[in-house]
């Protein structure tokens, strides 16, 4: 009984390492020679097995480097959601999104290279910015549903905070990927949005 409840943890375990290692030779090339420039071959002969055990653990290129790395809408609006009962709507923003930076800093060097290889590759560019889109669309009714009555616009007021706030946290992790600053992505993001100031009411 104990193997037998055992064993499927093991193979998942072996399974995740496998695919981390994969991922990491797949982002050294891509780093550095580029991403549309390293083919699936390349990065099967890097890693040491065939092109068909790669697709046993990506779809394609693309997947190894956005796999699960990028929150999903709706954790990043349950993370906000914790933090909206607290604090206004952009102090809670800000802690949402640092949230999300002492995540990333926990693997800093691999996330590093991933956002090197999304920045510099148009068509990853582009389905970062889905995600973002997807973050946005999850985020402004929460935000807009807290508004005071009798303000300004609820829903054009939170779908402008969520786009700073978005923008805020893509300057500071480019920042931090492109950078050799010591300093770190939760700290740099606290600092960038700093320098918003966003009206409580």
């Amino acid at each position: 009984m104990r193997e037998t409840t055992t064993k499927p943890g093991l193979r998942m375990r072996t399974r995740r390492l496998v695919t981390e290692a994969l991922a990491d030779t797949a982002l050294e090339l891509f780093d550095t020679s580029g991403f549309e420039q390293v083919t699936v071959a390349d990065i099967a002969q890097a890693a040491g097995i065939s092109q068909r055990s790669f697709f046993r653990y990506f779809s394609n290129k693309e997947d190894v480097v956005f796999g699960d790395r990028i929150p999903s809408a709706e954790d990043v609006r349950d993370e906000l959601l914790r933090h909206l009962d607290e604090h206004p709507a952009w102090d809670a923003l800000r802690a949402t999104f640092q949230a999300a930076a002492h995540q990333m800093g926990a693997e800093a060097d691999r996330w590093k290279q991933a956002i090197r290889v999304i920045c510099h590759t148009p068509t990853l560019r582009a389905r970062y910015l889905e995600k973002h889109l997807s973050w946005t669309d999850a985020l402004v009714p929460e935000i807009a549903s807290r508004m005071v009555p009798g303000g300004p616009d609820a829903e054009l007021k939170a779908r402008t905070m969520v786009s700073v706030a978005l923008g805020c946290f893509d300057v500071a992790v480019m920042r931090w990927a492109d950078g050799d600053m010591d300093q770190p992505l939760a700290a740099l993001v606290d600092e960038v949005f700093g320098f918003v100031r966003i009206p409580h009411d």
